[in-house]
């Protein structure tokens, strides 16, 4: 069966979620938004308290391991949605 996001209906959510903590702007999976004494993993695999970051906290610099694992959950986010496409414009032609 063919699942079918609601494309064009708006903001299907983040590819990653970001937040300082130990140091850097770290990067945590998109199930779970970071909320402020979560333990949750990075993208790059520390376990961390999450903090209520302050506006210095965000100029932190970005951890090259999370930013590269973000790069590519974007890139398979999009080849997912180009697939999508395709599947709809073969079942329903070209207006998709």
């Amino acid at each position: 069966m063919l699942e079918v996001p609601l494309l064009g209906w708006g903001w299907s959510g983040p590819v990653v979620w970001w937040n300082p903590v130990a140091g850097f702007r770290h990067a945590f999976s998109r199930e779970l938004r970071p909320r402020p004494g979560q333990q949750r993993e990075t993208l790059c695999g520390q376990h961390v308290t999450l903090i209520d970051p302050s506006e210095l906290d965000w100029l932190l610099p970005t951890c090259d391991i999370c930013m590269s694992v973000a790069v590519e959950h974007g890139r398979e986010h999009e080849r997912r949605e180009r697939e999508i496409r395709r599947q709809l414009r073969e079942r329903f032609g070209e207006g998709y």
